[in-house]
Parts: structure tokens; C-alpha cells; sequence
């Protein structure tokens, strides 16, 4: 999927707390994706994953805005289901001696693998180490 990006957890969360390290520049590049109409990609793991995270590090009131978000993004968010395949390729990284790293990301590689996508919206370093590149 040519100029897609996927977007990853730590991406969503920083886009609704304005108390997260990378809100500012979220904002800025969220905003860069709506003006050039960019194809945002996540998963429904990921959906799940940030709700709890957010729920979690920041209270309801924040994970119901993130809800609000996807609501109003419906058009630009493709949230597609991770397949049996892609958690069977997400193996492939998850055995790696690599320090935080998170089931759900070795799922989001694979399936960015499956669907060609080769940008990644998040503040992780995992995407880079897999051979994925930063839209920022």
C-alpha cells in the first residue's frame, strides 16, 4: 500500500494526553497526514492495546476521547484484523533478544509486512530495528 503509514499505540496515546513526551509533535503530524490525505493504517490489536494503555496511564476521560477520535476518523483510519498468518509471522520478531519488546508490535510487523506497508507512525525504536521507517 504505497503512502500509507501505520499507525502504532505510543502514536494514539501521544495524540490524546497532552501530558505525553511526544503530544506536540503527534498534533503536528497528524495534522500533516490530514492535509496530504495520507492512508492511515492500525489493527484491531493496536485499537485494543491503546484504549488499555490509555485507560490505564491516563484515566477513562482519555480513553473515551481516543474512542471520539476514531469515531470522527472513520474515513481516514483503516482499522483491519490481524489474521491467524500474521500472528504466526509475528514470531519471526518476537524471538529476538530485543529489550520492551511487545507481542502486539512483532503482530503489527507482520501484518505491515503482509500489506506492504513500510512507514510507521509511534516513538518506538522496534519499527526502525525491523527494517520499517518513521513518517514523522
Amino acid at each position: 500500500m504505497p503512502d500509507s503509514v501505520f499507525i502504532d499505540t505510543g502514536f494514539f496515546k501521544a495524540l490524546v494526553d497532552e501530558d505525553d513526551d511526544f503530544y506536540r509533535k503527534a498534533v503536528k503530524t497528524w495534522q500533516k497526514f490530514r492535509k496530504k490525505e495520507t492512508v492511515l493504517i492500525t489493527s484491531n490489536f493496536i485499537i485494543d492495546e491503546t484504549l488499555t494503555v490509555i485507560r490505564v496511564k491516563c484515566r477513562l476521560e482519555k480513553a473515551l476521547k481516543f474512542r471520539d477520535l476514531l469515531a470522527e476518523s472513520g474515513d481516514v483510519i483503516k482499522i483491519v484484523r490481524v489474521t491467524v498468518a500474521d500472528e504466526a509471522g509475528a514470531w519471526k520478531w518476537f524471538v529476538k533478544d530485543w529489550r520492551r519488546l511487545s507481542f502486539t508490535d512483532c503482530v503489527s510487523m507482520a501484518l505491515m509486512e503482509r500489506l506492504g506497508v513500510n512507514m510507521v507512525a509511534g516513538f518506538d525504536q522496534h519499527f526502525t530495528r525491523a527494517g520499517f521507517k518513521y513518517a514523522h
